[in-house]
């Protein structure tokens, strides 16, 4: 019974590491198969994670302070990755205030990790294992609430502005996020003075990161609820005028589709005439923004609203536009008809899978 503690820390924290590596394996493999670059970054910090439980397990296993030691490293290269990404979730930049006290924070925590005399940051207690102490400890709980508090209030905001489709989802995010970072993180802080509480933080850990998993890889468009939100695409005939397809992913006004495309085809030809700089792309209004495909060959345009223009909605633009044309040449050749395009809606879903719905649900 002497050595039951160590025994219990090396096998939640092997638990822990094993969970974390399997989901970000599956996670890579998605994002590579998918080439999704923010759920690449959301698989390396599961992968870097799993490399510092592992490497933590090891430590307390052999009493290494050295191993210790060197498990922070992973960590400190995943924490940015969480950071990153929540940020291009959230915008398509990231907030350098944000980055700029992480930097000073884990600057900190590495110069007293392997800087400093160890005798004052670690103890080896027979029966346990490894125990972080003194400023290091204290380094280390404040850096995990500062990446804890910012992946909680993602989450949260997350939850609060999910539509109805994606409720149960943004339900199970928020509670696999709550015990991912603060219930960790409180779990952590009484660690050190009631051991008991380091491996009960480790299994919540794991158990919220892996409800995090499952969740975002069953439904990706969970990620896409912050960045913005996604009204109507609509392909219109430029020529003639008239809007061949619409399909909306929210509730919006009434709209009459040929006066839409009318005031857009002369828009673009003022413009044109004036600057002589092409064709119209992007339209900004106060809360939404309207971004515009021209297709090269044939008299189309794709149109597609929403509240705020981002790298994904303008490349599955284009993207869509390119299968439109090539799903439809037949009938771009001929005469076109409203009607006509109807099977579009699998190009939509197809190419905007990553789209969340606001629409009611039947």
């Amino acid at each position: 019974m002497e050595d039951f503690d160590n025994f219990l820390l090396v096998l939640t924290t092997s638990i822990t590491g094993t969970l974390l590596a399997i989901g970000g394996i599956i996670t890579l493999f998605y994002a590579i198969r998918n080439r999704n670059r923010l759920i690449l970054l959301f698989s390396a910090m599961w992968l870097l994670y799993a490399v510092f439980w592992f490497i933590d397990a090891a430590a307390h296993y052999y009493y290494s302070i050295t191993l210790m030691a060197l498990a922070i490293v992973p960590q400190l290269i995943a924490v940015p990755c969480i950071i990153v990404f929540i940020e291009l979730v959230r915008k398509e930049h990231v907030n350098p205030i944000k980055i700029s006290v992480l930097v000073i924070i884990e600057a900190t925590v590495f110069y007293i990790t392997f800087f400093m005399d160890p005798s004052n940051n670690w103890h080896i207690i027979p029966g346990y294992g490894v125990h972080n102490k003194g400023i290091l400890r204290y380094s280390q709980i404040i850096f995990i609430f500062y990446y804890a508090l910012l992946y909680y209030i993602w989450s949260f905001q997350t939850w609060r502005k999910a539509p109805k489709s994606l409720r149960i989802s943004a339900n199970l995010l928020f509670i696999g996020s709550t015990l991912f970072s603060v219930v960790t993180a409180i779990m952590y802080t009484l660690g050190t003075f009631i051991r008991t509480f380091n491996s009960i933080a480790f299994i919540v850990h794991s158990i919220g990161a892996i409800t995090n998993i499952i969740v975002i890889l069953k439904n990706p468009r969970i990620i896409y609820i912050l960045p913005f939100k996604a009204y109507r695409i609509l392909v219109v005939d430029t020529n003639e005028s008239i809007a061949l397809f619409k399909h909306d992913w929210a509730k919006v006004g009434k709209l009459e589709e040929t006066m839409f495309s009318m005031m857009l085809q002369a828009i673009g030809n003022v413009l044109d005439d004036i600057l002589k700089k092409g064709e119209v792309q992007e339209i900004q209004m106060d809360r939404a923004v309207l971004l515009i495909h021209h297709d090269n060959t044939y008299s189309i345009a794709s149109i597609l609203i929403a509240s705020k223009s981002s790298k994904s909605l303008r490349y599955g633009l284009k993207r869509f536009n390119e299968k439109f044309v090539n799903v439809f040449k037949t009938q771009l050749d001929g005469e076109r008809k409203v009607g006509m395009f109807e099977e579009t809606r699998a190009l939509v879903d197809n190419v905007f899978d990553y789209v969340p719905s606001y629409k009611a649900v039947s």
